[in-house]
């Protein structure tokens, strides 16, 4: 009963009530605990610690006023793309640190018709992503099984503006068509697109099995995992792969903008801790998948020799080695690994060993 009349008494959508159902987070109260339970200053000096510590800064900065992009620009993005985007939202969202939630960014659109078609289009027009609508406000969520003292233990959510999170929609809807429209992007990604699933993965992995059975190959399936691909996701890594892309030039330009000047905050009662984002997308952010596959999609294209076979789900790639002699095969591995491992190496990216999985047969 006392539960029931404890709902019954909420007044405000993100209340007490709302904070109860995610309960897993961690309160701005408990953030002394994450520094060993040992805190040095204040709460807000200790928040910014645990931002230094999840949200680091690359080893080569990112220019970001540099594009190179020969590609046309797109036309202005239209009411009904705009409102395609905002109609299905739905209520009950957390809100971003301007607490402008769904239900009013929907209201807001009904009545007055013009205002986010205006916004939108004079920031392609400008190729300027403001900077009050990339700011995340974090919430931690402690991932299962770690030790609850550590920063690292936590998965940080980012909670973004809405009116941010529909501007950004639309560009990597326009992205996501360009790429899709111009065959740019390898077949054998089969994560975040339309028309690939597990299954599409599953099935042209055993493809690839079953024709070394055929023909009597020694072969040998490698499964590797990038470590936080997407918190590591390299800003210029990005921006080289969007210029050389189909991605029209001013929704290029305003991915730039995007990632340029991105903040993450988190609150105590002592006042915010902000941090730069430099690299990585945030989890909460809705272009992280398209903008990974644009670069993953470079080892994909990569050449490869011919008894090697790579694919990927997102960022969980397969690599499948098919060789006459175990020695051949032993030595065609290495050299895969090796390619492999220098991409990574040059888009700072760190394969997770611990997560290496292989299986070898000779049939």
């Amino acid at each position: 009963m006392g539960w029931r009349k404890f709902c019954s008494a909420s007044s405000h959508p993100y209340g007490k009530q709302y904070k109860v159902a995610f309960r897993k987070s961690v309160f701005p109260s408990q953030i002394p605990y994450l520094i060993n339970g040992d805190p040095k200053g204040s709460l807000q000096e200790a928040a910014q610690n645990i931002l230094d510590q999840i949200f680091l800064s690359p080893a080569i900065p990112t220019n970001y006023n540099l594009t190179t992009s020969t590609q046309p620009p797109d036309p202005p993005f239209s009411p009904q793309e705009i409102s395609a985007i905002i109609e299905p939202l739905p209520s009950g969202k957390a809100p971003g640190i301007d607490g402008i939630d769904n239900l009013l960014i929907k209201i807001i659109h009904k009545r007055f018709y013009n205002i986010f078609p205006t916004l939108f289009n004079k920031c392609l027009h400008l190729s300027c992503f403001p900077d009050s609508l990339k700011i995340g406000n974090i919430i931690l969520f402690q991932k299962g099984g770690k030790d609850q003292r550590l920063a690292s233990s936590y998965r940080p959510i980012s909670l973004l503006p809405t009116i941010g999170k529909v501007l950004e929609k639309l560009m990597t809807q326009r992205l996501t068509y360009h790429l899709e429209s111009t065959n740019s992007l390898n077949d054998r990604q089969h994560g975040f697109r339309e028309g690939k699933s597990v299954d599409t993965a599953i099935n042209e992995l055993l493809r690839n099995i079953k024709t070394a059975r055929r023909d009597g190959k020694h072969v040998l399936v490698l499964s590797i995992d990038i470590k936080g691909a997407f918190d590591n996701l390299q800003h210029r890594a990005i921006l080289k792969t969007l210029d050389t892309s189909a991605c029209p030039s001013n929704i290029n330009r305003l991915f730039h903008s995007l990632l340029q000047n991105s903040k993450v905050t988190l609150l105590t009662p002592q006042g915010r801790a902000t941090k730069e984002q430099k690299q990585g997308c945030p989890q909460g952010s809705c272009s992280g998948p398209a903008l990974w596959n644009l670069v993953a999609n470079e080892i994909l294209n990569q050449v490869w020799p011919d008894n090697v076979h790579i694919q990927a789900f997102a960022d969980d790639f397969v690599l499948v080695i098919k060789a006459d002699t175990n020695k051949s095969l032993v030595e065609d591995t290495q050299s895969a690994i090796t390619q492999f491992s220098s991409w990574c190496s040059e888009n700072e990216l760190v394969i997770s060993t611990e997560k290496i999985i292989s299986y070898s047969a000779k049939w």
